[in-house]
């Protein structure tokens, strides 16, 4: 059965409904998220903090020196002790004031369960952002990257946890912030529209719970001993079990090239990116290629 994410992609191919960038609005943004990432990875540097490409855009930075030419968005990841050192330093306005993020946290909820960044004075809104009241800019997701158990029952067992966690604080988006933008899209599958409503019916059940309380309960659990050999990306592309790896894969950081900038990759990138993507190298059909589902986008005037 094809998930979620693989029918709304098809669909995104064969219809018109999402806003189609231009090639010189692809061009602003991806100039945008390199001065971001600069940004990001000189606070890293100044605090002797790990940060690294994660998903396609590490894959880009390997197979193209920089963004996949369909592509749009930036992917990091950091160890996790690295990264709650670089969420003190954002709510410390270490990054200055052209910036705001959001990530999970007692208090606060987040749109996501990791950290993401954002430009102020922009807009990128995608189907499940248009009505929730967090920052809509265009964003830099960071990824934190957890230890998980050594043990192949207790790593099984944390790892269907954390995806159950996962997966209600999807169902409470669905369901305290519902788009029709989102519905319209879903609407125009069958498979995706009974899929929709099966979400949103059982999100408003899993919604008595506070949102909020829901993806810090995942980020608590997904963290793990550190003293661990192996690591995982809980909120990865795949999932818990999916992103399983050992410590060497991701550090120590190597050096890299990204759109004619330094920036730094995994340790071993090859077994990373075999583990994502199979035969890497080559490139994917047309239809395969991921798309992002965006509703309308401002690019801020300089």
């Amino acid at each position: 059965m094809k998930s979620d994410g693989e029918l709304m992609n098809e669909l995104a191919h064969r219809t018109h409904y999402l806003h189609e960038m231009t090639s010189e609005e692809s061009a602003l943004v991806k100039k945008i998220l390199v001065d971001m990432y600069q940004d990001v990875q000189n606070l890293c540097i100044k605090h002797h903090l790990q940060l690294m490409l994660g998903g396609g855009s590490c894959l880009g930075a390997v197979r193209h020196k920089g963004f996949i030419p369909w592509d749009d968005d930036l992917d990091a990841m950091m160890p996790r002790e690295d990264y709650e050192m670089l969420l003190q330093l954002l709510r410390d306005k270490q990054l200055g004031e052209k910036y705001e993020f959001s990530a999970p946290s007692a208090e606060y909820e987040s749109v996501t369960t990791f950290l993401k960044i954002f430009v102020k004075d922009s807009q990128y809104i995608d189907l499940f952002s248009v009505n929730t009241p967090f920052p809509k800019g265009i964003y830099l997701d960071i990824f934190p990257i957890d230890a998980a158990p050594e043990n192949k029952i207790a790593r099984y067992l944390k790892g269907i946890i954390s995806n159950a966690l996962e997966f209600c604080t999807i169902l409470t988006l669905y369901a305290k912030y519902p788009s029709k933008e989102l519905q319209e899209y879903m609407a125009l599958d069958k498979r995706m529209w009974h899929r929709y409503k099966l979400k949103y019916a059982v999100g408003k059940i899993v919604n008595l719970i506070p949102r909020k309380k829901w993806l810090w309960w995942f980020d608590l659990w997904a963290k793990g001993n550190t003293n661990s050999l192996i690591w995982t990306i809980p909120t990865g592309r795949k999932y818990y079990h999916g992103e399983v790896r050992m410590r060497d894969v991701f550090v120590p950081v190597v050096k890299g090239e990204f759109e004619g900038i330094e920036i730094y990759l995994p340790h071993r990138f090859d077994n990373y990116l075999h583990n994502l993507y199979g035969d890497y190298t080559q490139l994917p059909p047309e239809d395969k290629r991921e798309r992002h589902f965006i509703c309308s986008l401002t690019i801020p005037k300089k």
